[in-house]
């Protein structure tokens, strides 16, 4: 896509571009400057063929407005949205950051991080859900980290009205064949639990630091996702706690039936699974007390510690007395045992 700030360097006379952020085969992200607001903010800006189909049009509007409904920490804000000549745009919070994909071969980064980049992405999502919007592209291209830490779902305003464009086309499938949801790729209705499974994908790479299906082409990769049982994510990474290696493959299943219904049930299995290892802490701590116990059990049969009793003086002279008593009868009774056997 050409760069629009050539002809287009301020944006319905309110957003002026200042450089490229990404560029993907659907839009090109901008880093703008809000001149109203005088706020930064990123500019997405759909491609020309794409800005031009009426019936795209309305449901870009339509989807727009129920994203902008959407007010999470873990969702990326979106202030504005419209159309600028011949060009769908949409005005989102600027983060300023990386990228989850970025950073999930960093050896820098954590278990417990990894996690808890996961749990905050979950938050997201289930937020989401909750206000009947359905991703349809969770990948994590599109999980922003801010340099505080903070994960940030984007895309919410045009996944649904790529999904409308890509099944219009037959030389494309719709979302990423990394991540689609086997029934997906058949051709079945956009959903939360298909939401899951692209966020099951998700987890096992972040956690194994690798994909489970791979190929060559994209039909190869949706014929492994609709078939292929994957290697089971603890069998790579055996850091992984048992209970999240169930999650995993739960929210992966190739039957949406089989799946968390959505991304808050998947969530809150997710906070269950982080309090398992301090409850197994916890048994052993107390394990460890027992031990103690017992071993202070053996320890009062042993004989009592006398240091620092008082002296008993009186008792003391008493028996040496008898000690001498009995000794001088000694010669007495030798006396007496000689002169019977003489």
């Amino acid at each position: 896509m050409e760069e629009i700030t050539t002809t287009f360097p301020i944006i319905n006379e309110r957003y002026q571009i200042l450089n490229t952020i990404s560029s993907g085969g659907m839009a090109v992200i901008y880093r703008a400057k809000d001149i109203i607001l005088d706020r930064p903010v990123a500019l997405k800006i759909l491609k020309k063929e794409l800005s031009q189909k009426p019936d795209l049009r309305e449901q870009f509007s339509k989807e727009a407005k129920a994203t902008a409904r959407l007010s999470h920490v873990n969702i990326v804000t979106t202030h504005d949205f419209g159309i600028y000549g011949d060009r769908l745009y949409i005005a989102m919070e600027l983060i300023e950051g990386s990228i989850l994909k970025d950073v999930i071969t960093d050896k820098e980064i954590t278990l417990s991080q990894r996690i808890n980049y996961l749990e905050q992405a979950c938050e997201g999502l289930a937020y989401a859900h909750s206000n009947n919007i359905v991703h349809c592209d969770i990948k994590p291209q599109n999980m922003l980290i801010s340099a505080s830490g903070e994960l940030k779902l984007t895309d919410f305003g045009i996944s649904q009205v790529l999904d409308t464009l890509s099944r219009e086309s037959t030389a494309e499938i719709w979302g990423s064949p990394y991540y689609i949801a086997p029934e997906i790729a058949r051709g079945a209705a956009p959903s939360p639990a298909a939401d899951v499974y692209s966020m099951g994908i998700v987890m096992y790479e972040v956690l194994t630091k690798r994909l489970p299906f791979l190929g060559e082409d994209v039909l190869t990769l949706i014929e492994k996702h609709q078939e292929e049982t994957p290697l089971s994510p603890i069998k790579i990474n055996k850091q992984i706690p048992p209970a999240l290696n169930a999650i995993i493959l739960k929210a992966i299943s190739k039957d949406p039936g089989q799946r968390y219904p959505d991304a808050s049930a998947l969530l809150s299995d997710i906070i269950q699974a982080k309090k398992a290892p301090l409850e197994e802490k916890t048994y052993s701590e107390k394990s460890q007390d027992i031990i103690r116990n017992s071993n202070q059990g053996i320890d009062d049969f042993r004989a009592p510690d006398i240091e620092g009793l008082p002296i008993d003086w009186k008792t003391i002279l008493l028996g040496f007395a008898a000690i001498i008593m009995v000794g001088g009868l000694i010669p007495f009774w030798l006396f007496i045992y000689y002169s019977i056997n003489r």
